[in-house]
């Protein structure tokens, strides 16, 4: 019988008060053991330990009882010898346990394990994209179409998701025609207050966003200069633009909303490609 706790009843109640024995720090939780004032059934025992390598393997069994004794102070000679095992072997599985946890426990050779909770596969990342006048969010997969016509819907799902971290504050900015600052503050504004705060209650919104025919048409030129010369443009640019050269006043957040509508922030990208390609064509049949 080996003895893994003092029988000494004044020693063991001082280290309990402070947390130490002998060995160092013990958790104030965990009590000393002292085998021996433990029965043991060698029936019991043996039945106990063939249900538990049905269950999780003999090699689980075995290590997890050679890291038992271990922790009960045994000498790992005697648990060799206890196991039917090399000292060198009990040497090796202390180690392992101590330096990789549960994992230990089973053969490394297994590509899954039989009992340590499986490891949850990498989601996909959520992404955007324009679909006529709908913004389509790929969920990993399956999809949700948002229209463009309803735009307190819009803004109130994809700053949503945005605040749970689904979506990052570039793409729904992109995606709603606003700049980064102003999408983080209808976010705030969202989270604090609910939708209806997203609601635009200033007087004369729908009549700002109507302009005439004439105008519109300048809006469009504009826009085709800014991507023909720079190969870029925005709301605020096209504004400015427009009044310095027709002096016509467009508010910003009505271009980008004659910009959506138009379905003209679909060829941003594209459009400078095309003029590019279309110059190299007429270069070469010029030169031919």
């Amino acid at each position: 019988m080996i003895e893994i706790a003092t029988n000494n009843a004044c020693f063991q109640d001082k280290s309990a008060k402070q947390g130490y024995h002998s060995g160092g720090y013990i958790m104030p939780n965990t009590p000393l053991i002292d085998c021996q004032n433990l029965s043991f059934s060698p029936q019991l025992s043996e039945n106990r330990i063939h249900q538990a390598q049905q269950t999780l393997g003999s090699v689980v069994v075995q290590r997890t009882l050679c890291f038992a004794l271990y922790l009960l102070g045994v000498n790992r000679n005697a648990i060799g010898q206890s196991l039917g095992i090399p000292v060198e072997t009990v040497k090796s599985i202390i180690k392992a346990v101590n330096r990789n946890g549960l994992a230990a426990l089973e053969d490394r050779r297994r590509r899954v394990s039989t009992f340590l909770p499986k490891a949850q596969p990498e989601l996909p990342p959520v992404t955007l994209r324009e679909e006529e006048d709908h913004i389509v969010v790929d969920l990993g997969g399956r999809y949700l179409k948002l229209s463009r016509q309803d735009p307190l819907q819009l803004k109130t799902v994809l700053l949503s998701m945005f605040t749970n971290g689904l979506l990052s504050n570039r793409q729904v900015a992109a995606a709603i025609g606003l700049t980064p600052s102003h999408t983080a503050t209808l976010a705030g504004r969202l989270n604090e207050k609910g939708a209806h705060a997203l609601v635009d209650r200033r007087q004369g919104q729908k009549q700002e966003y109507r302009v005439p025919a004439p105008v519109k048409a300048e809006l469009v030129q504009q826009f085709a200069l800014d991507i023909i010369t720079s190969g870029q443009t925005s709301g605020n640019k096209i504004s400015t633009e427009l009044k310095e050269r027709c002096d016509i006043s467009v508010p910003a957040r009505t271009v980008r909303h004659h910009l959506a509508q138009m379905g003209l922030r679909g060829i941003k990208q594209s459009l400078p490609q095309l003029l590019t390609a279309l110059k190299k064509t007429s270069s070469n049949c010029s030169s031919t």
